[in-house]
């Protein structure tokens, strides 16, 4: 049970929120829009992009720790450097983990037809490639492909059977929250990356720029759905989201803290992941309630 324990923590489920609300925004949107959404399908893809999520934290952690990114004085992952589970199992895990989720996608291709094998192998690619981008500042660029862009597109083909160019959209209602969660983690880590001579993007903007990008990253979610709201793509019950402006501005008083506190910043990728499930779960609640008060 403590084994089963430690491969369930290295797979970092706190952070799963960022990927699998991509899928449930997505389609509740476009439920909300008026598209023949098939509900099954989409928990389907949200298992599937939790297991492709976990073999990418999973594989990810590995190369930081060959990389000498996570050492023994390190924040963060703990899975290898307190030796919870050894390098060649955490190996191993990682490609199993991306193996069955490899598998799972091309059943969801073999259902939905060839453009989904096409966004898929583009999203295990970058998967592959995440460790040597995060290495050279384009981590954020890959993140927002991964777990914007894909899952958009992705998710309208597979629940709706066309791909809705509508969804885009939906994005920056919670593409932004997910580059944060990373931008967090970097900024955290400034100094312990600098030691294993990588280079991610809070390195190259400095330390005041690195703040101001958290603040927009966990705010603009809420100014776009006002947007969103004005051209009909949700409803107006979402801006009960911006309840989770409470949560962002108290993220964003623990990043202002950095500048005298480096220690400050050590969980705020968990709290911004948590602001993005609160944030996403209001979204996805608004737009189908409001779907099916339409259709009675």
């Amino acid at each position: 049970m403590n084994m089963f324990k430690n491969y369930f923590i290295a797979t970092r489920p706190w952070s799963f929120p960022v990927s699998t609300m991509s899928i449930l925004v997505t389609a509740a949107g476009l439920f909300y829009m008026g598209f023949d959404v098939n509900w099954w399908l989409a928990v389907w893809a949200t298992i599937g992009i939790m297991i492709f999520h976990a073999a990418e934290n999973v594989l990810s952690d590995y190369y930081d720790y060959r990389k000498g990114v996570d050492r023994e004085d390190t924040f963060g992952s703990k899975t290898l450097t307190t030796q919870m589970l050894t390098s060649q199992q955490v190996w191993r895990y990682g490609w199993i983990l991306l193996s069955v989720a490899i598998a799972n996608g091309l059943a969801m291709a073999y259902v939905a037809g060839w453009q989904l094998l096409v966004l898929g192998g583009v999203g295990v690619a970058l998967a592959v490639a995440y460790p040597w981008l995060k290495y050279h500042a384009l981590g954020d660029v890959d993140i927002t492909i991964e777990y914007g862009v894909l899952p958009c597109l992705g998710t309208s083909l597979f629940v709706t059977g066309a791909i809705q160019w509508e969804a885009l959209w939906l994005m920056p209602c919670f593409v932004t929250i997910t580059n944060a969660v990373l931008h967090a983690n970097n900024t955290r880590d400034v100094l312990s990356d600098k030691r294993a001579n990588i280079y991610t993007l809070p390195i190259l903007i400095g330390k005041k720029a690195s703040m101001v990008l958290y603040y927009i990253e966990v705010l603009l979610p809420s100014a776009w759905i006002v947007v969103c709201c004005i051209i009909g793509k949700l409803p107006w019950y979402s801006l009960l989201q911006w309840v989770t402006l409470t949560l962002a501005i108290g993220n964003c008083k623990q990043m202002h803290r950095f500048a005298n506190d480096p220690q400050a910043i050590n969980n705020l990728d968990e709290n911004t992941a948590k602001q993005q499930l609160i944030n996403c779960a209001i979204l996805v609640l608004t737009s189908v309630i409001a779907a099916l008060i339409v259709q009675l």
